[in-house]
């Protein structure tokens, strides 16, 4: 009996010692959870400042994210110390560098690049750099201490400064400023100015001079008609055109609008390059110039003018009105007149000694190619031209004036298929008798074909300045509300900045077509 309990009691615990060690060796593994996939997205989607949050922006500013760089374009003056930015990116948290950023709530101070970080959940980032511009058009400032500019002929004392990028003080002076212009003062209530430095300066680029003028463009809707025909002039080689720059001009603190800073149409180096006359000069040689002269319609609202025989008006630029004397103005009075009286002689068209001894018809020639391409209607009513002390002939140029041109002025109708010599305003008895003269018309014919490849890449030039004036259209259309009425005298009104541009862009297209056909035909052989 004790031996079969024992054995049975033995048998249990070698069964019990068994199934325990195979349990040892066989022991449940619970799976463990798999770490989580942590996101490496980082992109900046949009990014924008919105004009509802920004109470300094007139405009949503709209950034464009290309590759690391988010571009604003922004209206020039624009305060950007103090701007909350719109955004969405995917990611998990946007920092400017250890403080977090809420979209259109975190205010930054633009005037100095800013980073924005985007990190990802996996810590990695991706970081943008916000750069302002103002797409080359400056802020120019002008105070007259609140003493408002009401004359043409009185000037106003004051100061100028020029912003350019949002910070950078181009330039910063005393100056005078007065109205100027005809029409454009008088009918317009955007009103051009000219400046008078108290010193020679190079504003944003341009040559030094203490004299210029801001054109404020106000018949012309597309802001580039003045602008297209100096870049056609210095494209064909004009001896002098102005320099211009667009700017946003803020009166007294008042802003004006986008205005055309360009150069005065004055005597000398780098300008209208004619000798200087000693003041007092009464005889030869220096009596015989230089001349700066204006053919101008209204010459007599102007100090020192005079009329030919046959009522052609001038108005003496230079010498100044200050320092003329009475043999320099009959001096250059009685020379023009030698010229109209060759050009109304019989053997007029002698290449010796008809109009030719007188007149260079080259320069005459490239000044009306560009005006007839252009269609303006001023073209022969000022004309600006000047002579040399030891040159008999008169010379043309340099151009200016054509914010009414091609189909802007509806005192002609419509021009695409039209010439100036015809349609445009009188005087034109000069260009009539010119025209006369079949060598004349050949010369016309020769240079058009010359530079017929710069005259059709014209319009070339019209979509980069439409993207350079892209911010600055839509602030002047809003201070000028304009795009949707007559305003001046405009054929047509088109309703939108991109349509006035489209207009312009046809009119010289079909018109540029069209003279070609014209000059290259048998009326020029």
């Amino acid at each position: 009996m004790i031996n079969k309990g024992y054995k049975l009691v033995c048998l249990v615990l070698v069964f019990s010692a068994f199934a325990s060690c195979k349990k040892s060796k066989d022991p449940v593994v619970e799976p463990k959870p798999e770490p989580p996939v942590l996101s490496a997205d980082k992109v900046l989607k949009t990014f924008a400042f919105k004009a509802s949050k920004n109470p300094v922006l007139v405009n949503d500013v709209n950034g464009e994210i290309i590759g690391d760089t988010i571009y604003a374009r922004a209206f020039a003056g624009t305060d950007i110390s103090k701007l909350a930015p719109v955004f969405t990116y995917e990611g998990k948290k946007v920092t400017v560098g250890d403080i977090a950023q809420r979209s259109d709530t975190t205010i930054n101070d633009f005037t100095k690049l800013v980073t924005y970080n985007i990190i990802a959940e996996d810590g990695t980032k991706k970081s943008y750099i916000v750069k302002f511009t103002d797409n080359g058009v400056s802020a120019l400032y002008i105070n007259t201490n609140n003493v408002p500019i009401t004359s043409k002929e009185v000037y106003v004392t004051g100061s100028i400064k020029i912003v350019s990028n949002f910070k950078d003080v181009a330039y910063d002076g005393k100056t005078e400023i007065k109205g100027r212009g005809n029409s454009t003062w008088y009918d317009m209530p955007k009103k051009p100015y000219r400046i008078k430095l108290d010193k020679k300066a190079a504003l944003l680029g341009m040559p030094e001079s203490k004299n210029w003028v801001l054109l404020a463009n106000y018949a012309d809707k597309t802001l580039m008609r003045n602008e297209l025909a100096f870049i056609l002039s210095r494209n064909i080689g004009r001896a002098f055109t102005p320099a211009s720059r667009y700017v946003e001009v803020y009166l007294n603190g008042a802003y004006l609008g986008n205005y055309q800073l360009t150069e005065q149409i004055k005597e000398g180096k780098g300008l209208v390059d004619i000798e200087e006359q000693p003041k007092g000069t009464t005889t030869l040689p220096d009596l015989a110039g230089g001349y700066l002269i204006e053919q101008d319609l209204f010459a007599n609202g102007e100090p020192i003018h005079f009329y030919t025989a046959k009522n052609m008006p001038f108005v003496i630029k230079y010498p100044d009105e200050d320092d003329i004397n009475q043999e320099q103005k009959d001096y250059i009075k009685n020379h023009f007149q030698k010229f109209e009286d060759a050009l109304y002689a019989a053997d007029y068209t002698d290449p010796v000694n008809g109009y030719r001894k007188y007149f260079d018809v080259n320069t005459y020639v490239d000044h009306y190619l560009i005006n007839e391409v252009i269609g303006n209607p001023d073209a022969f009513r000022s004309t600006y031209l000047f002579k040399k002390r030891d040159d008999d002939k008169i010379y043309t140029g340099p151009i200016w004036d054509f914010d009414k041109a091609a189909n802007n002025d509806n005192r002609l109708g419509d021009q695409v298929h039209g010439l100036m010599a015809n349609s445009a305003f009188e005087p034109k008895i000069w260009l009539k008798r010119l025209l006369t003269d079949q060598s004349f018309r050949q010369r016309i014919r020769a240079r058009w074909n010359e530079i017929k490849p710069k005259i059709y890449a014209l319009t070339s030039s019209m979509d980069p300045i439409a993207a350079k004036l892209a911010v600055s259209q839509v602030r002047n259309f809003t201070k000028w509300d304009i795009l949707n009425k007559q305003s001046y005298l405009e054929l047509q009104v088109n309703g939108s900045y991109a349509g006035e541009i489209q207009y312009l862009k046809t009119f010289l297209n079909d018109h540029i077509a069209w003279l070609d056909t014209k000059f290259n035909s048998s009326e020029y052989q």
